[in-house]
């Protein structure tokens, strides 16, 4: 059903004018004194709820009874506080948004609405699209102040642009937070923009690190100035998430190691800070594979061969470490940070990656594994900051 919400004031001391309002796309006028009926024969609503205060109900200049006559069947009137207080804005809330059935598509109308409200409208509408599930048609103002002088025409604003930046920034939040691309897609985003966000999504989520370099390169080559859909707020959201990710992104990172590496370490750190730290364990545990390849100059750090060689040096190195001769001789063994780094590693993704499925597992509990691996990105930060800055 298609309901409008609007509001009913006293007016000003001589009135509300009579004037023509005009369609906010244009395509109809409609002369009245009330904006309401404007509302309802413009938009055509199935129902249109009034809110009235106590002072409106008492006013002498009968705003409220000639609406009753001229909408009829299709007005009902809900009353409402003053609003002089924090409990009575909380019961307008409560009322606005009990006059709205799961489903609805509604249109707000603010032109009327005294002092705070329109800010409260504006909640309700946000409230209202996420536990009813209703369709936000329109919040619309009569711009009886912006009007023609000469024609006595006056434009109908509408203002659901303003709900859409709440959902933009929303949805930017959720990437910035996740790296879940979903929201954004479900807006009305331009492809090229859509497409970008997605893949880098797609590859941070299932920790495809060289791809995810390649899709941040491609998403920050975006020339958002030239892109003639995107309103200039929305711009500059998108334009923030491009300054977030540009860290990240390699043009060619098959062909960059070493470039590749850094911006590896950029992204362990997104993982770890958006508390994604089953991707940012494994990660870190391939990172010093790439790092082993490198430094032993094993060919093709791609290559499964010689990555299967660098995890066997790694291991071996380990188990040298962990000999009593070693334990003695600590100091004079070279490569104790990879080494050390590699064995943490390997405890807490083996953890991870098996569900903790085994008596006594180590760490003992989530609350372990996660300080765990906190511990362990502070000792591999720094190892990175030691010999790639």
């Amino acid at each position: 059903m298609l309901k409008v919400l609007t509001f009913l004031g006293i007016g000003p001391r001589d009135g509300y004018q009579s004037t023509t309002y005009t369609k906010h796309d244009g395509s109809e006028v409609y002369k009245t004194h009330l904006f309401p009926e404007a509302v309802a024969k413009l938009y055509e609503p199935e129902q249109i709820t009034v809110f009235v205060t106590p002072l409106v109900q008492q006013d002498e200049k009968g705003y409220l009874k000639y609406l009753n006559e001229r909408l009829d069947s299709q007005l009902q009137i809900e009353n409402i506080p003053n609003g002089n207080s924090e409990a009575e804005l909380w019961e307008i809330f409560q009322i606005c948004a009990d006059a709205v059935d799961e489903g609805d598509e509604i249109i707000f109308d603010i032109t009327h609405a005294f002092r705070s409200l329109p800010l409260l409208i504006f909640i309700v509408a946000v409230y209202l699209r996420q536990v009813k599930n209703v369709t936000l048609t329109h919040i619309i103002y009569g711009g009886y102040e912006a009007r023609d002088r000469h024609t006595n025409r006056s434009p109908i604003f509408d203002l659901t642009p303003f709900i859409r930046l709440l959902d933009w920034t929303n949805a930017v939040n959720v990437f910035q937070r996740s790296g879940d691309a979903r929201p954004i897609a479900g807006l009305d985003v331009p492809e090229d923009i859509s497409n970008a966000l997605s893949g880098l999504s797609e590859a941070l989520l299932t920790n495809r690190t060289l791809e995810a370099q390649s899709a941040a390169f491609a998403f920050n080559g975006l020339n958002l100035t030239q892109n003639v859909q995107i309103p200039a707020p929305f711009g500059m959201l998108i334009g923030q998430l491009q300054a977030n990710y540009r860290d990240m992104a390699v043009y060619t990172p098959n062909a960059n190691p070493q470039t590749s590496l850094k911006k590896q370490a950029v992204q362990i750190e997104w993982y770890v800070e958006n508390q994604h730290y089953l991707q940012a364990i494994t990660l870190i545990r391939e990172w010093l594979v790439s790092w082993e390849c490198l430094q032993q100059n094993h060919g093709d750090w791609l290559s499964q061969s010689r990555r299967q060689a660098a995890e066997k040096a790694l291991n071996e190195r380990v188990e040298r470490r962990d000999s009593e001769f070693a334990k003695a001789f600590e100091t004079l063994i070279a490569d104790q940070t990879p080494t050390k780094l590699w064995h943490q590693c390997f405890v807490l993704r083996n953890d991870l990656a098996h569900c903790g499925m085994r008596h006594n597992p180590k760490p003992q509990s989530a609350t372990d594994a996660i300080q765990a691996i906190k511990t362990l990105f502070q000792e591999f930060e720094k190892f990175v900051q030691q010999n790639l800055d």
